[in-house]
This record gives C-alpha cells, sequence and structure tokens, in this order.
C-alpha cells in the first residue's frame, strides 16, 4: 500500500522535509563579486545578439544568479547553434543537475564526455551524480575515467576512493565499499609521491562511514593527514597571535545557515552567546539562499562574511578576522568548510554536534559535546579534545516548532490502524534496521509501517526493492508518503502511534522536532554519539522507563510491549510532551557552559602569548 499526500518536496538537510546531499557545490568557478556586479550591469545592457560575443560566459553568470531554468535553455541554444560545444554541455548538466533533473544531467554530462576524452571535469560531475544517485559502481567508473587522465592529482584520488553507499543494497555492499575506501587511504598514504592540488572539484569526504556503526577515527585521520598535506604545499599566510581584545571574537563558518537543519542546531547558541564577553561572526562558504533563516542568523552577527568561492582568497578573509575561536558547525558536509578546517586559522578551532564524529583533523582543538551523550570511554572515538558540556548539546529554540493541527486525514492516513512510523531520511535506515522492523512486523500483524519518500527517486527504489528481499511483511504494510513541509512533518509525527528510530545513527534535530508532539519513539542506544542523541534526550527531560533499548532483542521487544498496550502509550505521550516542553527547549545551560569553557581556553592563549 503506497500513498502520497499534497504537501510540496522542500530541499535541505537532517530529516525527509530537508536533505543534505551535495553536488559538486564548489565545481563551479564564481566571477569575483565586483566583476559579477559589472557582468549584470553590462548584460542588461546588451542587446541579444552582444551575448553571443561570449555565450558561455552568459550561461555562468545565469548560473551564479542561480537562474537554473534559464541557464538550461540557454546552453540548449548554444547548443542548436554549436552541438560539440563541449562548455555548453557542462553548463546543461550542472543547470539539470541543480534543477533536480539529474537523468537528463547524466545524459548531458555524458554528451560532453563522449566529444572530449581528456575532459576531466565532465567525469567527475558524473561521478559526483551516480554516487548522490546512489549507483556507487557508476560512480568509480566516472571518477575513474577522471582519475587515469590526471593520476597525480590528489582530489581526483580522493574522490575516486570515498565512493561510499547512500542508500546500502545490503551490508555486502557497505562492507565492500568501506573496505575499499579505508584501505585505499591507507596505501595512498604510504605512496612516496608529491601529489598535485589544482582547483578540480571536491566532492567526496567519507562522510557516509559515520552510517556504519564502526569507529571512524583511523579512516577519517588518513583522510585528514592526506589532505592537510595537499593544501598545505604552498605554506599558508601565518594566522595572528593570540591578543587581548576588549571582547572574544568568534566565528562560526557554515555552509547551510539557511532553512536547514544545521541552522536550527546553531541557531540558539549563536543568538544567546552573551554578547558582553563575545563578538560573534558569521561565516558563510557561499552567497546561498537569502531566505528568512539566514537573514534572521545574520541578524544576531557582530559582523557577516561571505567567503571567496576561491581558496587562498578565502583563507586571507578567514585571517583578517583576527579571530579568537573558530567554529566549524559541519566539516564533512561541504568540500570547501574541510578544506579551511584544515589550516590554522585561529588560535582554537572547534567541531561540534553538528556533525556527530570526530573531523579526523590535527588542526581542530576541541570537540564540544554533551555530558549525557557521551560514553566513559568516548575520548578515544575523538581526534581533538573531547569537551563534554552539561544540557543538551544546543539550545533549541522553541519558536522554530510549528506544528498545525492536522488529523490524518490531511495525509491520507488510515484512522484506526495502528501506525508505526519510520521517518528518518532514507539513507539513516541501514540494512540491519529492515531486519528489525521485519521481527516486529511478525509480532504485530495489525501494524502498518510509515515511511517518508526520498529526495532522490532512486533512493527510494533502492530502499523499497531491499524491504521487499529482506522484510517483505513490512513492505506488504508500508505507507510511503511524499516528501513536505517541516510544520507537516511535525504534525505527522504527532499523528502516529509510535516512531521507531533506526539504530546506529540517532534523530537529532528530527528528534527536537518530534518529542515536542509526545509521540514515544523506541531507540536503540549504541556506543557512538550519534546514536546516542535521542537517548540523551530522554536523560534530559528526566523520563522515568524511556523506550531505550540496548540491542536488537530490547529493541524489538520494546516495540511490541508498547504496540500491544494503547493505555502505556498514551501515558507515554503525555509524559514526554510535558517533560519535553518543560526542560528541553530553550536551554542555556549548555550556552552558558560553552561560554565558559570558552573564555576560560582563550584568556590561557592569551596569557601565554603575553608572557
Amino acid at each position: 500500500m503506497s500513498r502520497s499526500q499534497p504537501p510540496q518536496q522542500n530541499r535541505g538537510h537532517d530529516s525527509p522535509h530537508d536533505s543534505h546531499i551535495n553536488s559538486s557545490q564548489q565545481s563551479q568557478k564564481l566571477l569575483e563579486p565586483e566583476s559579477q556586479r559589472e557582468s549584470e550591469q553590462d548584460l542588461q545592457q546588451q542587446p541579444e545578439a552582444n551575448r553571443w560575443r561570449d555565450p558561455l560566459r552568459h550561461g555562468l553568470w545565469l548560473q551564479q544568479r542561480g537562474e537554473w531554468r534559464q541557464a538550461a535553455l540557454w546552453a540548449q541554444q548554444i547548443l542548436e547553434r554549436q552541438p560539440d560545444s563541449i562548455g555548453a554541455w557542462n553548463q546543461l548538466g550542472k543547470a539539470l543537475q541543480e534543477s533536480g533533473d539529474l537523468g537528463q544531467a547524466v545524459h548531458a554530462y555524458e554528451q560532453a564526455a563522449s566529444r572530449d576524452r581528456r575532459d576531466v571535469i565532465c567525469r567527475v560531475e558524473l561521478g559526483y551524480l551516480f554516487r548522490n544517485m546512489a549507483m556507487p559502481e557508476e560512480a568509480i567508473h566516472w571518477h575513474g575515467e577522471a582519475l587515469a587522465l590526471q593520476p597525480d592529482e590528489l582530489i581526483l584520488q580522493l574522490n575516486h576512493l570515498c565512493v561510499l553507499p547512500i542508500v546500502a543494497q545490503s551490508n555486502r555492499q557497505i562492507e565492500q565499499l568501506r573496505q575499499r575506501c579505508v584501505q585505499g587511504l591507507i596505501e595512498l598514504e604510504q605512496r612516496p609521491r608529491q601529489w598535485r592540488f589544482n582547483s578540480y572539484p571536491m566532492g567526496h569526504h567519507p562522510f557516509y562511514l559515520i552510517y556504519h556503526n564502526r569507529d571512524d577515527r583511523p579512516c577519517l585521520e588518513a583522510y585528514g593527514r592526506l589532505l592537510t598535506a595537499a593544501v598545505q604545499q604552498t605554506p599558508p599566510p601565518a594566522a595572528p597571535a593570540p591578543r587581548r581584545k576588549p571582547r572574544i571574537r568568534i566565528a562560526f563558518l557554515s555552509a547551510y545557515f539557511h532553512a536547514h537543519s544545521n541552522s536550527r542546531a546553531f541557531e540558539g547558541l549563536i543568538r544567546h552567546l552573551d554578547r558582553n564577553r563575545f563578538e560573534v561572526v558569521i561565516v558563510h562558504l557561499s552567497p546561498g539562499p537569502r531566505d528568512a533563516v539566514r537573514l534572521r542568523i545574520d541578524a544576531c552577527a557582530d559582523q557577516v562574511l561571505t567567503l571567496n568561492h576561491q581558496f587562498e582568497p578565502a583563507l586571507r578573509q578567514l585571517l583578517a578576522l583576527d579571530l579568537d575561536l573558530l567554529y566549524f558547525t559541519d566539516i564533512g558536509m561541504h568540500p570547501f568548510a574541510t578544506m579551511l578546517a584544515c589550516q590554522r586559522i585561529a588560535p582554537l578551532q572547534l567541531a561540534g554536534w553538528g556533525v556527530p564524529q570526530t573531523s579526523g583533523l590535527s588542526s581542530i582543538d576541541v570537540y564540544i559535546s554533551s555530558a549525557l551523550a557521551e560514553p566513559p570511554h568516548a575520548d578515544s572515538h575523538y581526534t581533538e579534545q573531547l569537551i563534554r558540556l552539561p544540557g543538551p548539546p544546543c539550545c533549541f529554540l522553541s519558536e522554530n516548532l510549528e506544528r498545525p493541527d492536522y488529523s490524518r486525514d490531511y495525509f491520507f492516513l488510515p484512522p484506526d490502524h495502528l501506525l508505526l512510523g519510520c521517518l528518518q531520511t532514507i539513507w539513516k535506515l541501514p540494512p540491519d534496521f529492515d531486519l528489525l522492523l521485519a521481527r516486529i512486523a511478525a509480532r504485530v500483524p495489525e501494524a502498518w509501517f510509515v515511511f517518508v519518500e526520498g529526495e532522490i527517486t532512486s533512493h527510494t527504489q533502492i530502499f523499497l526493492e531491499r524491504l521487499q528481499r529482506s522484510a517483505p511483511a513490512v513492505a506488504a504494510r508500508l505507507i510511503l508518503l511524499s516528501r513536505m513541509q517541516r510544520h507537516e512533518f511535525i504534525a505527522l509525527a504527532g499523528c502516529l502511534d509510535l516512531l521507531l528510530d533506526p539504530p546506529y545513527f540517532s534523530s537529532g534535530v528530527t528528534m527536537f522536532e518530534c518529542l515536542h508532539t509526545g509521540t514515544p519513539i523506541v531507540a536503540l542506544e549504541g556506543e557512538f554519539l550519534r546514536s546516542r542523541i535521542l537517548a540523551a534526550a530522554y536523560r534530559w527531560i528526566g523520563l522515568p522507563s524511556p523506550p531505550l533499548a540496548a540491542d536488537g532483542t530490547a529493541y524489538v521487544e520494546t516495540a511490541v510491549r508498547l504496540c500491544a498496550d494503547p493505555a502505556a502509550r498514551q501515558r507515554l505521550r503525555r509524559e514526554i510532551g510535558v517533560r519535553a516542553k518543560r526542560r528541553l527547549y530553550d536551554r542555556r545551560e549548555g550556552i552558558d557552559a560553552f561560554a565558559d569553557f570558552a573564555s576560560d581556553r582563550v584568556e590561557r592563549l592569551w596569557h601565554e602569548a603575553a608572557r
């Protein structure tokens, strides 16, 4: 059974109402801001015929304005006149890719590749596309073709190795591609070679290791050493020495300070950090969408900076800020952020729960986490010094929780069925989750399972095919909803009887959103931070007898017990709703503890520099 409903698709990150799949966001060479303004003025004043003097430049201008549909139409006009224009085929591929038409983007890049056997860019872009479409074999093929053309380019080596399954077909596929990546990085480090580091698009980071329930520190450190050695081949400008200032200068750097889950994760900290002690700078990696969320975050800052698209000018911009602290909120999610994080830009450089695992970079000094989320032995999971602060890892603002009073009818859900929600984005649902669902389905034959489709069609197809093989009883009682807006997602969570958190990667921002509704979430608390956020939330709100499990059998038993006892579910729903509203949102003790930690650490740096 498959049902869909009216809400429109919304592109973003953490949950089925947003996503963090990267196309090659650094692959397009931007015009310098002054040049771009001049280009706009020139083109507005020029007659149509003059655009044909440099048609590819006009296409680039359209792309920089984010006018992807017009950019695609313009590239098609160029191809009508010049059908063998490699640049036009590549621009068409980029425009279609950004418009979400991935199949036609593949066709355009393949046309460029067939016309120029030595075009590296189109082959790299094809590798990105197939990786993002969860087709790793095809991605490896095209990255391999690019690498064969430039075997000394480190970026091409890393892109070729770091193809990991986004939506895995099986545990066997995970193991094969994981081992290929890990072993390849080890061998790459051992090669006595001076790697070149040019401006080819970089997008692949071993980020998707995070969903495999393994200790990823050795692999991330190997990746970090390779990348750091490459970006530092040309000695970078020296970072300013620590010096005492009236206020501590801290910058938060991200590509996602807009309508995205990482904004919701950090907005409370950015807004409420004590301005008597801190001067706050917001650093955007790219112009990005200037939506209401971005404008709201920018309004909280003492200074806002949008970085140049090129590495060395961007590095100089950051060094000129004369920072005391630099907080990288999402290392690994954006290639440019990872490259910058390899450098020493500020005396103290931080990462945190925006990506719930170590950066693997020696240039990141501290990882900010929560005392209630980390196990006692967690220090060994991090390259950085692990700092355990009290309370939740973020100050989640209750004003960001809009819950309309939608009933099941709004989502075309059956009114009287027992509905179990599996609402995390599809790539967070590992093959082992299928087996847990199959055991629950066998024990609770009246249950139906609610999922939300992936942003990319192939993700949903791969997942459904896998479910047919591994959990046919679940596939037979599956309700698949279309993607939706945030407020609809929160309302949906409130309509369901029980939510099932996937193993290995717990809910993060969506946990804050779903607990607000009171709907109980069954969770399996694991070894690593990424599988412990929801369990920690139950501790933060002081929930007695939370629906937590330490292993798969206990997870199934907990879900089955709650399915069989509607009165217990209702009591738990009321208890979670009351406690979450009272204790989970707008909490500032973590902010105060962070401010004290940062002040103490920076004060020590200032003191040491003055000696």
